[in-house]
């Protein structure tokens, strides 16, 4: 549970700020080559000299934003002085998405008409039990943990432990109190619950490609790999105050998560080949701002990303909106939950 108090943490934040940055610089050469900033266009466009000229403006802009989020995660201004590390991280999205957001508007004189042939498999496919039990494992760790926590109240340390150090010991701790232990398990357990609804539904309820040269499911097993390892290591959290020394667990599910990390952004979508990726077939009228993806006639809940690395929602989905409730909730109670510790 380091990150509770990561909001006071600049380097941290720094750190993200420039992998955001960096991963926003790499983006032009990881799309497919009929797309250029979320428009559809002639796969020549992208060696002409055109688009070399407008991913050279988009990038000035990144940097340009990756400079002011350090500036503002540097603490130089008063009047973010406590909150200047998410100010750093949102200053650099800001200016990161009015610099996509110029490229897409000087590529679109450039955009031609996306193919009429629509590929998609939804059919059915039941989790095999394997992948199930690994999806469910955490949830019943935390349902565990709840569970020795009401049965053990006056077991539980007072005050109660939520920072440890790299030694193991902790090192930060709150008044024992039912909204402040259970505000802890209730946080942990809604995001573990949201990060298994993403990896079930990204394997089940995402269009997935039929070509040849394309896996089983659309979602790579990378993927799948990365969102189980943020589960576990958010379950493995909930275990720390009961005083279990899960360090060499945690140490796992962190080369996991970073290698996962860096094969996504070094190798990249389709092997690090991007001119293997098919056309998405999705129409340009149904991205939204190029980043929101709003067709109420496509049935998948999940559609890969026209930029960036990733999926993204189909907005036009009712399924959507209870999704973003489940991401909202979890989201707000931690804010309240980290704000009236931080008071």
């Amino acid at each position: 549970m380091i990150w509770l108090n990561v909001l006071h943490m600049n380097p941290v934040w720094s750190l993200v700020v420039l992998a955001a940055a960096s991963l926003e610089y790499l983006m032009p050469e990881l799309s497919r080559p009929g797309v250029a900033f979320s428009v559809t266009v002639a796969p020549e466009f992208r060696c002409s000299s055109r688009h070399a000229k407008i991913v050279r403006y988009y990038r000035r802009g990144v940097l340009l934003s990756a400079f002011a989020g350090l500036v503002v995660a540097s603490g130089s201004i008063e009047r973010l002085r406590g909150w200047d590390g998410p100010a750093a991280f949102c200053t650099q999205y800001v200016i990161f998405l009015i610099a996509f957001l110029s490229a897409r508007a000087a590529t679109m004189p450039y955009r031609v008409s996306p193919s009429e042939t629509r590929e998609a498999d939804l059919s059915r496919r039941e989790p095999p039990a394997v992948l199930a039990m690994l999806v469910i494992a955490p949830l019943l760790t935390m349902a565990a943990v709840l569970f020795w926590t009401y049965t053990n109240w006056q077991q539980i340390p007072d005050p109660y432990p939520i920072h440890w150090g790299l030694d193991g010991q902790p090192d930060l701790w709150i008044e024992r109190t039912p909204m402040h232990v259970y505000g802890v398990l209730g946080l942990l357990g809604g995001i573990a619950a949201l990060l298994a609804f993403f990896g079930y539904g990204f394997l089940f309820w995402a269009r997935r490609n039929t070509g040849a040269q394309h896996t089983r499911y659309s979602f790579p097993a990378v993927w799948i790999a990365l969102f189980l390892g943020a589960e576990y290591f958010v379950a493995a959290s909930a275990t720390l105050p009961l005083g279990l020394d899960i360090r060499p667990l945690e140490l796992i599910v962190l080369a996991i998560l970073t290698a996962s990390s860096l094969y996504l952004i070094v190798i990249g979508p389709a092997g690090g080949q991007a001119e293997r990726r098919p056309d998405d077939n999705t129409p340009d009228e149904a991205w939204k701002f190029g980043i929101f993806y709003f067709n109420p006639q496509d049935a998948a809940l999940f559609v890969e990303k026209r930029f960036g690395l990733g999926w993204t929602i189909n907005f036009g989905q009712a399924r959507a909106w209870v999704l973003i409730a489940m991401v909202l909730a979890p989201l707000g109670f931690g804010f309240a939950f980290v704000m009236s510790i931080a008071s």
